[in-house]
């Protein structure tokens, strides 16, 4: 099979495991890595045998590369997303969060349309065989029209961080329509824009609602997708399909699992340690992202995880904040300020080496492998 060269931009505890799973891919091959820190960029050559460069855009000069995998601080993300649209190269697959502010959001966007660039923005649960066989199951009809999506447990302390993933399945499962108007409070400050936990109402333009309870019950985490004859259900570990069997009104008493339609066992799959060659497992989900790019670049389109979802998720937790510092009004999308931003905590923000400390930070990137 021809393999996609891609091209690793951050070669650090986040970069070495998006490099592993391309690598597990025979239609990819990791060509060439690029990373200011001497240390980490040293330590990927000895490991992978690749050219290594300190900047980026050497990199992309010097070598043909398919698929460019900034994985980076959210503070540097816009414009190496941008520097790589410029230089040419067919796809890319970024971090979440995706920006801090909806105008460098836009500029991500608009350049990858403008050239036709399949652009995926963050390693993300959507990816999953479990969420896409699920809403496969649901689009055939067989349990109705899907009228509400709840996140369960909240988008923890972060809405922007790790909150992007709960609100993208969200979306997923409202059929990636467009988003009406929300209702929502944050956890702390609204007039903070810091990042934080939050909570509220997701009125989708199909009519699907979304619900996003700040608060852990004894529901615990995950997502409950309710539809017209049955549902979906996931605890962030096992997920299942039920289906109404008695027609005369709907109870709990009546669901009955369908069986066969999705994998068994853990969503993320089961543990594995390290291979063969000494290196450990990046991860189901990181995988599948990786693979979904890959799929995406070939098919010419976006994968699941798309840069304009990116985009979009980030819209709905600034506009649930929004919506509290006007008093919990009702706020409609697209913002028509697009400056407002939200700012990630400083593990994502900046580097996470000086943040966590040397030591620390070592201790993770030298873990993905057994050298």
């Amino acid at each position: 099979m021809a393999k996609y060269r891609v091209g690793l931009i951050g070669a650090g505890r986040k970069g070495t495991q998006h490099a592993r799973a391309y690598m597990l891919d025979p239609r990819a091959e990791v060509v060439a890595v690029a990373d200011g820190d001497p240390e980490n960029l040293a330590l990927f050559q000895k490991r992978t045998g690749v050219p290594g460069y300190a900047d980026y855009r050497e990199m992309l000069a010097q070598e043909e590369i398919d698929i460019a995998a900034p994985i980076l601080p959210v503070s540097a993300n816009a414009a190496v997303v941008i520097g790589c649209a410029e230089a040419g190269v067919k796809a890319i697959l970024c971090e979440k969060p995706i920006a801090s502010s909806l105008a460098e959001v836009d500029a991500m966007v608009a350049v990858c349309k403008e050239r036709r660039i399949s652009f995926g923005a963050g390693d993300l649960d959507v990816n999953l065989p479990v969420y896409q066989k699920a809403m496969a199951f649901i689009e055939t009809g067989a349990f109705g029209a899907v009228k509400s999506v709840s996140v369960l447990g909240g988008p923890g302390t972060e809405m922007s961080g790790g909150g992007c993933q709960r609100f993208t399945l969200m979306r997923h499962f409202a059929g990636c329509a467009e988003v009406g108007w929300v209702v929502g409070w944050v956890s702390n400050d609204p007039l903070s824009d810091h990042d934080q936990g939050g909570a509220g109402y997701v009125r989708f333009a199909n009519g699907v609602e979304g619900f996003i309870y700040g608060e852990k019950d004894a529901r615990g985490r995950g997502y409950e997708v309710a539809c017209e004859g049955g549902v979906f259900r996931c605890d962030d570990n096992l997920a299942g399909l039920y289906r109404f069997v008695d027609g005369d009104g709907a109870s709990w008493d009546k669901l009955e699992k369908v069986e066969g339609v999705l994998p068994e066992g853990p969503i993320y799959g089961e543990a594995r340690d390290y291979d063969d060659e000494g290196w450990k497992w990046p991860g189901d989900r990181n995988v599948a992202s990786c693979k979904a790019i890959i799929d995406a670049l070939e098919r010419g389109e976006d994968p699941p995880g798309s840069g304009e979802n990116g985009r979009i998720v980030l819209e709905m937790a600034i506009g649930l904040r929004e919506s509290h510092r006007q008093g919990c009004a009702p706020v409609r999308l697209p913002l028509t300020d697009r400056n407002l931003r939200i700012i990630p905590s400083p593990g994502r923000m900046y580097n996470k080496k000086p943040i966590f400390g040397r030591e620390q930070y070592m201790h993770q990137v030298l873990s993905h492998k057994k050298d």
